[in-house]
């Protein structure tokens, strides 16, 4: 006889969930198809293959809804902490900064040898207002290299690094305001519904060639995909957290299953639905997948708990920054590859799996040497509950 499913506890910001860094991987893997994984033409599999690939960028949502859920977490169960914002931006800063900053250091020491072309409105990305400048002055997406075109620096992915810290400059003073966990569900649910009346409205006056950059690219019109994973994590610490996670499984099938009828029935990349609606489907499908994963018992636990993927979750933030800087060099390799070998399949593939392979061990080689020297930083910023825990746990040990 089986045994019964166990009961889903209420959460907290200690709890671990290991599958959530298989989350990572898939979105990782995602916004890497999207941008590599073309250049291939055949039949009617490999066109499903590129309209697949061509929706990598929903990768960048599920990222959201992730970040949006964990750090709501942290933020609702600190409210209390005697440094609240101190710890929080403290331990925030010590995670994203390091190689943020470290790849325009690169980039300006690069800069007598290539050539960089620096324009003022670059100096907007390390106040993570790039994603604002780029509405502006689109050409500030890239650092051209005057004397080496293909080693152009590309700056385009880091709209959404710029949108998460924005987010996280003004929710952190909502929680700490409002306190109460009802009353966080429903101003994070009508901020999400403001975002979708924003983003209808922007559809109607804007022109769809410059929806991208005037708001898919900006806080205000994405903040739903932050929201509902906040709301994931509130409703998973109330009394009814069993019965919010089951209902997870819905929400990711429903929610799925009505963004793939729409994306056949109105392919377009620029389609209304898409940049509306859409978006919200994607918000709801990303809460439910990642509330479906955390149960152990779960099929979805069990999948995004396999060890690569685990492994490639873990190095995900810096897989993201570095495995496009250089993109130029890549695509350039794989023309040449193309007039070798006469054949854009091959070409492609050998080059997906050789930046796939660089993007990865760069981003392993900066996590074990670099940026876990900031990580051990944290320890000096641990909140009044862990001091507490670790005070407690030392007194144990005196008694033994």
């Amino acid at each position: 006889m089986a045994s019964p499913t166990r009961q889903f506890a209420p959460i907290d910001f200690k709890s671990r969930f290991p599958a959530l860094d298989g989350i990572r991987a898939l979105a990782i893997l995602m916004v890497f198809a999207l941008h590599y994984g073309g250049g291939t033409h055949g039949g009617a599999f490999l066109q499903l293959v590129n309209q697949i690939r061509l929706r990598g960028w929903m990768g960048v949502d599920l990222f959201f809804t992730l970040s949006g859920f964990l750090i709501t977490g942290i933020l609702f169960d600190t409210r209390a902490d005697s440094h609240y914002f101190k710890r929080f931006f403290a331990r925030r800063s010590v995670r994203i900064f390091p190689i943020f900053y470290l790849v325009f250091t690169v980039f300006l020491i690069l800069t007598p040898i290539l050539h960089y072309q620096w324009k003022g409105g670059h100096l907007l990305f390390l106040l993570y207002f790039g994603n604002l400048a780029m509405v502006a002055n689109p050409s500030l997406e890239n650092i051209n290299s005057a004397t080496h075109p293909a080693f152009s620096a590309h700056l385009f992915h880091f709209w959404s690094l710029c949108v998460e810290e924005q987010f996280y400059l003004i929710w952190p003073l909502v929680v700490w305001l409002v306190k109460e966990r009802i009353n966080l569900i429903r101003i994070a649910t009508l901020l999400s519904v403001i975002a979708l009346v924003l983003r209808i409205g922007m559809v109607q006056v804007v022109p769809s060639t410059h929806l991208e950059s005037w708001m898919a690219h900006q806080l205000p019109f994405r903040m739903d995909s932050l929201l509902l994973g906040a709301i994931l994590a509130l409703v998973l610490r109330g009394a009814n957290a069993d019965q919010w996670q089951r209902s997870c499984k819905w929400c990711f099938l429903i929610a799925a299953a009505a963004f793939t009828a729409l994306s056949i029935a109105m392919p377009s990349l620029n389609a209304p639905w898409l940049n509306t609606i859409g978006f919200s489907l994607l918000a709801v499908a990303s809460a439910g997948l990642i509330g479906v994963t955390l149960r152990r018992e779960s099929q979805a636990f069990r999948l995004f708990n396999l060890k690569p993927l685990r492994i490639l979750g873990k190095y995900s933030y810096g897989f993201y920054v570095y495995h496009v800087l250089w993109a130029s060099a890549w695509w350039a390799l794989e023309a040449s590859l193309i007039t070798r070998f006469h054949s854009s399949i091959l070409a492609n593939a050998i080059c997906d799996v050789l930046s796939f392979t660089v993007s990865f061990l760069v981003a392993k080689i900066s996590y074990d040497l670099f940026e876990v020297r900031f990580l051990r930083f944290k320890k000096n910023f641990e909140y009044d509950s862990e001091l507490r825990e670790h005070r407690t746990n030392f007194a144990e040990e005196l008694k033994v």
